[in-house]
Formats: C-alpha cells, structure tokens, sequence
C-alpha cells in the first residue's frame, strides 16, 4: 500500500482539491507500527542496553559441600584398573591435574545477572507511556481533523436558489399560522392588549411577581410575536447562547418533498466528502442539526460573534451572493491569528466544529447559508447497532476524543442535577 492509496472509497472530487487528503488506512497501521517499536524500544532494548552485568558470589552450603564430595566418589569408585590399596598411574595423574569446574559447581560459586537501577527503569517507562501519545497524537490521523478547513463545491448555483425559495415558503406558513394564533390568543386573554410591551414588541418577564399561569401565556405570545416580527416566519430565538434568524429543517414547515430533495443531495455530495476528509465511517456520521440562516444588513441580524458549535463537524453552504460583506472567520485561539474565508456559491465550510469562529457582518442586501452540525456515532441511536466507527476515529483521535469526555461529563452533571431534584422532591413530599 502507498500513502497515496485512497480511504473506504475515492471521493469524486478528490482529483481538483488543492490539498492532499491523509490516507487514513495507511496513518493508522503506522501508528500500530510505531507504538510497537516503541514498546521494544523502552521497555526491551535500551534497559538491556543501559543494564549492568553482576556476578553474585554466595557462599558454598553444607549440602552442597556434600554433594561435591559424593559426586567425587562415585567418579571414582567407576574409574577402571583400580585396586586396593594400589594406586594406578591414572589416579596419579588425575591428582596432578586440576579438575575442571562442572556446571553445578559454576551455579554454587557464582550467579551471573543484569541489573538496573530503578530510575533509568522508571524512566523508559516514563518515554513509553509518553510516546503512546505522541504517536497518535502528532499523526495526520488527529492533527488533519483538529486543524483544517475544508472548501469544497457541492450544490449549483439554481440547488442553492431553489433551496432559499423553501426557506421563504416555510417562512410563509410560519408566518401564517402565528397570525392565526396571535388572533386566538387575544380573543382568549384580552388582557393582552393592556399589558405593557417593549421596543420589540415582547411582554418582559419578571420571574418572582408574574404567576406561573401568566408566565406561560405571556411566553406563548412573546414566540408568536417573534414569528410575527421582521423577517416574518423566520426564528430569531432558537439558538439559547449565539441566536440567529434561521428556519430547522425538521421543526419548521418544510415540504416532506423539499427534505427529501435535500437529503438525498448531502447524502451522496457531503457524506463522501466527510468519509475521505476526516477518515469517518459514512453510516458513522448523523446530522444533528440543519438550518437555513439569513443575515440582513438593515434589519435583524447582520452578524454572529465568535462561538463554537455543539456538534463532532459542522458546516455551512453559502447560497447567494447579491450581499456586500459577509464570510466567515476562523480564529487562533494559540497565537491570537485569524484567516477569513469568502466562499462562492454553493461552496462548503467544512471543520471541527470546535474552531473558534464567527460570521461577520453583511453591510448592504441578505446574505443565506445551509448551516449543519454534524454527529459521529459509535452506536446507531435508533437501533443500537453498531455504524463501524473505527477506534482511530473516536477515541484514539484527540480531536474527537475531547467532545467525548466533555459529552460525557456534561451528561453526568445533567443526571447529578436530576438526581438532586428527584432528592429534593421526595423529602419535600415527605
């Protein structure tokens, strides 16, 4: 195999990228190989090498004098011509000459062992560990994902258009069915029209006077509000911590016609595209959350300041371009440096989605993007199989392995909260 060899399948596109896709298979095997020779190295070679040769001398016991002896005799006792009281010329010569030392008696004058000290010990195992990650850690099986930013075409300018007109279609209805629930919550409550709004047209909320009755039906008419409020059927409040105006795929009033439209193109266009790029197993990967965004130069939202998103990957798709403005910054968080990117039309934003970034102002006309956060699963959610996520995609990747641990640790804070309420409610009844 050479390091030019493909991952899973050959991306279509792969032949005019600018940059050289890692080949994943091969990085892989020769993270094996190098953890190997790393093992050898330290804990087998270089103690062998820094050892010192000791020659243990112990002191001869009774037992062992008395087996010397009896060995002695019995080579006698065998040795041919002898007489009593007679000594034979052999007997006289074995006298003269000095025996030579058996095996055994070479065991009881000495021990022959290596030794090392226990620091140069705990040291190479000290380097191994150490190497163990750096290894995976300085490859382009985790450095490729954490780091790049990948641009890539993937819709035609008319996909792009079409997509915006679903946008404003779904707009439309939400539009129409908050001025129709507007109507029915001021026929209801009347109260309504007495109580006092602010500049946006939202009743504020004063959690400790308000009841919990009021509570709940002046938020219902603050959502209706913002459905009602410039640009009409557009959300402005979805996103808690960074809002944008933008329309859910899935929550809002798409077309089943229109979803599947889009999703059949992300599966065959994007999902390759990740697969080669990240080096993620395709049925491994599950969108967690599409969304349209508009920004708007005069009114509503020209800007996104600088976040990251809750997601393995995320994306966006620039649609248009009649806008002045706009693109995306990525920022450094190391050196404080930042590049800005202008897409074309139809061009994908693809990265880890914990690069910090942020959407910079639109100054003249609206700017629409097909936002995505992107899931990597080890388990499909709906059926519990497996999707053939490699470990080398999850946790022997650094980049991926660190929103693990803080999923992992925000779903135990989320259970202990839980778990103290259900505590507090059951001594409360008590």
């Amino acid at each position: 195999m050479t390091p030019q060899t493909t991952y899973y399948s050959w991306f279509p596109g792969e032949e005019y990228l600018t940059i050289t896709l890692p080949n994943y298979d091969w990085e892989r095997r020769l993270i094996i190989c190098k953890i190997i020779g790393s093992l050898i190295l330290f804990l087998l070679v270089l103690p062998m090498w820094f050892s010192t040769k000791v020659v243990t001398n112990s002191t001869t016991s009774t037992d062992a004098k008395k087996a010397t002896e009896r060995n002695n005799v019995n080579s006698s006792e065998t040795l041919p011509g002898k007489r009593r009281g007679k000594k034979s010329n052999t007997d006289k010569y074995r006298k003269s000459a000095p025996s030579k030392p058996t095996s055994q008696q070479s065991e009881i004058n000495g021990v022959v062992a290596y030794e090392i000290s226990s620091i140069a010990s705990n040291f190479f195992s000290l380097c191994f560990v150490l190497s163990v990650f750096a290894i995976p850690f300085f490859s382009e099986n985790n450095l490729f994902p954490a780091r790049t930013l990948l641009r890539a075409p993937v819709f035609t300018r008319e996909e792009c258009q079409h997509i915006i007109d679903m946008a404003h279609d779904a707009a439309l209805r939400n539009s129409q069915e908050a001025e129709e629930e507007r109507t029915l919550l001021l026929t209801e409550h009347p109260e309504l029209l007495s109580v006092e709004v602010d500049s946006q047209g939202n009743i504020p909320l004063n959690y400790t006077t308000t009841t919990s009755e009021n509570l709940q039906l002046y938020q219902k008419f603050n959502k209706v509000n913002s459905l009602l409020r410039s640009p009409k059927g557009w959300k402005k409040d979805r996103h808690t911590h960074y809002p944008t105006t933008d329309l859910n795929l899935v929550t809002d009033p798409f077309t089943a016609e229109d979803k599947e439209w889009l999703g059949q193109r992300l599966d065959a266009r994007l999902a390759p595209l990740v697969e080669r790029a990240y080096g993620i197993a395709r049925g491994a990967i599950r969108a967690n959350d599409i969304f349209v965004v508009r920004y708007d130069a005069n009114e509503g939202q020209p800007n996104l300041r600088k976040h990251t998103d809750s997601a393995h990957l995320s994306f966006n798709v620039l649609l248009n371009d009649e806008f002045e403005g706009g693109g995306t910054r990525f920022h450094n968080r190391i050196d404080e440096s930042y590049i800005d990117i202008f897409p074309e039309v139809g061009e994908i934003l693809l990265s880890h989605a914990h690069i910090l970034h942020e959407g910079m102002a639109t100054t003249k006309g609206t700017r629409y993007i097909l936002v995505g956060f992107d899931q990597i699963d080890e388990k499909d959610p709906l059926t519990g199989e497996s999707t053939g996520l490699s470990l080398f995609a999850s946790w022997l990747n650094f980049c991926w392995a660190q929103i693990r641990f803080r999923e992992g640790w925000e779903d135990g804070l989320k259970r202990r909260r839980k778990r103290n309420r259900n505590d507090g409610g059951s001594l409360g009844g008590d």
